[in-house]
């Protein structure tokens, strides 16, 4: 099959796939935005995310002549097959109410409470798009296994912004500064000046131990000495971060957020009391991080599977 990718993330979750799909004999042209002119070569035309690509896919602006050709409701569709895959943001924002849900053969959830929340919408709720939950998932070949322990080195791979949770990760360092532990955050600041100069200030006149980096080469490198994944996201669709972590054997320590019952059940903390509790017990198990990703189907031929199956009907 010849397979077109619009991915406005640049290849952060469809790389994989792409090379999944080459090494199963499948073509693929990849793109960071809507290309009409690939449209007429793909046999399947995979949108990740419902964002701004999807949204020009079905209503450009038929008054500029710059989107004359544009429109996929003037386009002959026959025997091509429409993918989405709403990742997160996007939905809460309410972007699937900018789809016509009928010119979509199949749309890809990748957790129950995604799929939950993007159903409220009529349109996609009344069409005839195919749904499937497929949860996301990682290559475990990228990341470094080994039998670990615990420690006083901390992780965290997140924008730095409030849906992040910075005021909760503010307060467990608060609570851990005197117990020897340091946080290193990787992520850039994406909120007001406002709250960059809350932040900041407080860590330094509280002296907390954080070293924030704003871009890594390599997860697998950095994470590979720190000995806990906390995340503190209030919104998350999967939490990757949290996947990759476990990969490497890493305890991982996830903030409660709305759908985390079905993704990471027995992780998860409410409080800032029970999130040092889990950074400062001893309950560590690297090997069983690791195997809950296989059998939760958090691996990349697991998932790429059921979309072959499921979705492409192969």
């Amino acid at each position: 099959m010849k397979i077109v990718i619009f991915d406005p993330y640049k290849g952060k979750f469809t790389t994989e796939m792409q090379k999944w799909w080459e090494s199963n004999g499948h073509e693929v042209k990849r793109d960071t935005y809507y290309d009409p002119k690939l449209i007429p070569w793909g046999d399947i035309i995979y949108f990740e995310t419902c964002d701004n690509n999807l949204k020009m896919a079905m209503y450009p602006d038929k008054n500029d002549p710059e989107f004359e050709g544009w429109d996929m409701h003037d386009m002959d569709l026959t025997g091509k097959r429409i993918v989405v895959r709403p990742i997160d943001i996007e939905v809460w924002q309410g972007h699937q109410h900018n789809v016509d849900w009928n010119l979509v053969n199949d749309v890809i959830f990748i957790a129950p409470h995604i799929q939950e929340v993007a159903n409220r919408f009529e349109g996609l709720r009344d069409s005839a798009a195919r749904q499937h939950v497929i949860p996301c998932a990682v290559d475990l070949d990228k990341y470094t296994f080994k039998k670990r322990e615990a420690g006083k080195k901390v992780g965290i791979v997140a924008e730095v912004w409030e849906s992040k949770g910075v005021d909760l990760i503010l307060q467990i360092a608060l609570q851990l500064k005197d117990r020897g532990y340091e946080f290193h955050w990787v992520g850039k600041h994406q909120d007001y000046e406002w709250d960059k100069a809350y932040t900041y200030d407080f860590i330094k006149r509280n002296n907390l131990p954080i070293t924030f980096y704003d871009w890594v080469d390599s997860i697998d490198e950095f994470l590979e000495d720190k000995n806990y994944l906390l995340h503190a996201s209030k919104k998350e669709a999967f939490s990757y971060a949290t996947a990759e972590a476990m990969a490497k054997g890493i305890k991982p320590v996830v903030h409660h957020f709305y759908g985390a019952d079905d993704l990471w059940p027995g992780m998860t903390w409410d409080s800032i009391d029970e999130a040092v509790e889990m950074l400062t017990n001893d309950v560590y198990d690297s090997e069983s991080y690791r195997q809950y990703l296989i059998d939760k189907g958090y691996v990349i031929d697991a998932m790429m599977n059921r979309i072959s199956k499921e979705v492409f009907d192969e």
